[in-house]
């Protein structure tokens, strides 16, 4: 059974201030807390959409309790997102590139322009796990550890406007 959530994140500056902020974190991924654990793997412009994939762990995520009923490397993901510029909207995919049945993160990002001091961030993500025993435990895992990075991506946001 997958399970959704929304999050809706104000920005105190204009959309274009904040995607330029979104842009500046991905120039040094270590320094940025949440993005530790992630490594670029290309990232390229293809008309008006950028595409971007990371290689990601949630392997420190779970309990170690949990630990040992997970699959080898199944915490080892790979993110596709599929940006596009004109409608400022983020569309992704986090796998298991080994068995893509198996764990699949999918959402949405919308960018939105409110005034010229006020803009939102709103997300819709949906966690699937396959996984026997352990699956529902590692989905509310995951949502959990996957908002926590959202959060942390957006005060990371915040400081650089």
């Amino acid at each position: 059974m997958a399970q959704t959530f929304r999050l809706l994140q104000p920005f105190p500056a204009s959309v274009e201030k904040v995607l330029a902020a979104r842009e500046r974190r991905f120039e040094d991924l270590s320094k940025h807390e949440g993005l530790k654990n992630q490594a670029l793997l290309d990232r390229r412009q293809e008309g008006k959409v950028i595409v971007t994939k990371r290689a990601l762990s949630l392997a420190d995520k779970i309990p170690d309790a949990i630990k040992p009923l997970v699959p080898a490397g199944l915490l080892n993901l790979v993110e596709t997102a599929h940006f596009d510029t004109e409608t400022n909207t983020n569309h992704f995919v986090v796998t298991y590139v080994d068995n893509p049945d198996r764990l699949k993160i999918s959402g949405v990002t919308k960018y939105i322009g409110e005034s010229e001091n006020a803009s939102r961030r709103e997300y819709e993500i949906t966690v699937a796990m396959n996984v026997a025993f352990v699956g529902g435990i590692l989905e509310n895992q995951i949502a959990s550890s996957f908002r926590k990075g959202i959060e942390k991506d957006y005060e990371n946001i915040k400081e650089l406007l």
